[in-house]
């Protein structure tokens, strides 16, 4: 049997992607929002190259497995239907195409080995068109530009950063451990280096109180970087967290469904980027999804149109607010 650890988290649009975990846990693990849930405070750790690489031919062997038993069974040009069928969800009918580096922050790891890294992985899957990885923007400051260029050059093709807000007074109550000047800089020097770029904004960190700074200060740093992805995500308060202790004790105000949307709008109306805007996560009410600018007006229709509703029809059409919290 195959034996090999798998990231604990992933991006939505990484859901079909090869999973190599190459840190455990997250560097920073401070966020108000998340910490004492996701990796439940347990300590960062450095993998060993040499268990990455062990890893990463045990998904080898796997893969072929998967691809000779779908052809053993005369579906060899259905490849991929048996690969889903059997929960696995990174081989389609042409290959093995997407792989994401896992956990929180493998940018932290020396650039000289994340080449290394990326170099067996391309070599032991020959038909990668995209690598990707999570990265804080304080680790990518400590990059300089020539190291980028080096890991986009191994085949580092997109990182995926929480900037979260642009608004330094929440940047600062969620402890994310950047200031928005930061969040700029490092995004900037990403986009720079030819490396794709996806900024995570969280609608509704703000609360009921300090949703307009924080929609128009996140448009203004979006602004800034003009990322290639800009993906959102509602607020989803946890349990054990900083964050939901405040909610408990009545200082921080949940953003309701029609004060989301509303956020969400600002958020739209002020950008100024040439941008894929994308919501693809669980958490989100409205599937709002473009190009920007050119889709900015569809999308501001959109949410008019779901604001204009009848708040009975309205909440057909949007996710339940169960999903934001558990």
């Amino acid at each position: 049997m195959s034996e090999f650890e798998l990231p604990a988290i992933r991006p939505p649009s990484e859901s079909n992607s090869l999973l190599i975990r190459v840190t455990r846990n997250c560097p920073w693990n401070r966020c108000t929002f998340c910490y004492g849930t996701l990796y439940d405070r347990q300590k960062f750790e450095l993998r060993s190259i040499d268990e990455i690489k062990k890893d990463i031919l045990e998904l080898k062997n796997f893969s072929e497995f998967i691809i000779q038993m779908a052809k053993n069974n005369e579906f060899g040009d259905r490849i991929g239907d048996v690969a889903r069928a059997n929960g696995v969800f990174w081989i389609n009918n042409d290959g093995i195409k997407t792989a994401f580096l896992g956990d929180s922050n493998s940018l932290i790891v020396q650039t000289d080995t994340l080449v290394e890294i990326l170099t067996f992985l391309y070599e032991t899957f020959p038909d990668l068109d995209r690598v990707t990885s999570y990265s804080r923007a304080k680790t990518v400051l400590r990059k300089s530009p020539d190291e980028l260029q080096k890991l986009k050059n191994a085949g580092l093709s997109r990182l995926h950063i929480g900037l979260e807000t642009g608004d330094n007074e929440l940047l600062a109550e969620i402890d994310k451990g950047a200031t928005a000047d930061e969040m700029v800089l490092a995004g900037k020097r990403v986009v720079e280096s030819g490396i794709s770029l996806s900024e995570y904004v969280v609608l509704g960190l703000g609360g009921k109180d300090k949703w307009q700074q924080h929609a128009t200060e996140t448009a203004k740093v979006l602004n800034s970087i003009n990322p290639n992805f800009i993906r959102l995500r509602t607020l989803m308060i946890k349990p054990n967290t900083p964050l939901y202790e405040k909610y408990i004790k009545g200082e921080f105000h949940l953003s309701s469904c029609e004060d989301i949307l509303i956020e969400e709008r600002t958020l739209i109306e002020h950008l100024n980027v040439q941008s894929e805007l994308v919501s693809d996560h669980i958490s989100n009410y409205l599937r709002v999804d473009g190009k920007l600018p050119e889709e900015k007006q569809r999308m501001l229709e959109l949410i008019d149109r779901v604001l204009s509703m009848a708040p009975e029809l309205r909440a057909k059409t949007v996710q339940p607010e169960a999903l934001r919290s558990i």
